[in-house]
């Protein structure tokens, strides 16, 4: 019997998990829906909301069959990933956060970059971020040789704005599900082992940087995630490992603006 069109493979799938998220999932789904490359599914994973996510989420399905909604008792965000990968059908799996904005662009981009770049297995991007104290800035943008290097550590690029190629992740095991916090950088780590990873000098999201975010709540989980990460991963000293996981923490409870201040003092040096 011969497959519907219905039935067809996207090229995409976008996987957004989401608790909670009634203040922000309409924007960030709409994001989606509003791309310039429309050959997507958009899996989004409730993990237990208990607010109004159930009932928007439902409202925006009805509207358009490209949206696949899962919903399950909370099991945290990283495992929620991983469900939502399983049910993944794409040839590329991109990541999109709840509370975060894609460009209309984001997905052509990034597709124009893999078509063109076979030994291209992970692509991230820049992204605009605006800080709940009102400042605007860019992530920032890194050449692969760099990203290649830094990824042994941190992560070079914003989780929201990453796209990979479902076979390489789905090779990898996914997300590693020890991981509540930084399940992103430790992914990364992996991938540079894997093949090439990049970014794009353009911005792919807007990104609310604000006190509820994950990194502001558990600052030291995701120091104790991330450091095990390093020491597992990093193939350089253990004690640099340590060093670097010791600086992130300072620079978490450090008010953003201070955090600017100090970038700008180093430019000029």
């Amino acid at each position: 019997m011969s497959k519907s069109l219905n039935d067809k493979s996207p090229k995409i799938s976008v996987i957004m998990g989401v608790y909670n998220g009634q203040d922000c999932i309409e924007r960030a789904v709409h994001s989606i829906l509003e791309q310039s490359f429309t050959d997507f599914e958009l899996i989004i994973i409730d993990d237990g909301s208990s607010d109004e996510t159930p009932r928007l989420l439902k409202a925006l399905a009805d509207k358009d069959a490209r949206i696949k909604l899962i919903r399950h008792d909370n099991k945290g965000l990283t495992k929620s990933l991983n469900i939502g990968v399983n049910a993944a059908r794409g040839e590329y799996i991109a990541r999109q956060d709840a509370d975060d904005y894609a460009l209309t662009n984001r997905f052509e981009i990034q597709i124009a970059r893999f078509e063109a770049e076979p030994d291209l297995q992970l692509l991230g991007g820049n992204a605009i971020d605006k800080h709940c104290d009102g400042n605007i800035c860019e992530w920032g943008y890194f050449d692969d040789e760099t990203i290649m290097k830094r990824a042994q550590l941190c992560t070079p690029f914003p989780h929201s704005t990453v796209m990979m190629r479902a076979n390489a992740l789905k090779k990898l095991g996914g997300y590693d599900e020890r991981f509540i916090t930084s399940q992103d950088t430790e992914l990364w780590m992996r991938f540079v082992k894997i093949g090439r990873i990049s970014m794009t000098q353009e911005a792919l999201i807007e990104r609310g940087v604000h006190k509820g975010s994950i990194s502001n709540k558990r600052k030291w989980r995701q120091f104790r995630d991330v450091l095990r990460a390093r020491l597992e991963h990093y193939p350089g000293s253990k004690f640099y490992a340590l060093y670097f996981s010791l600086r992130g923490l300072i620079l978490a409870y450090m008010p953003q603006c201070m955090i600017e201040k100090l970038k700008g003092l180093l430019k000029k040096r």
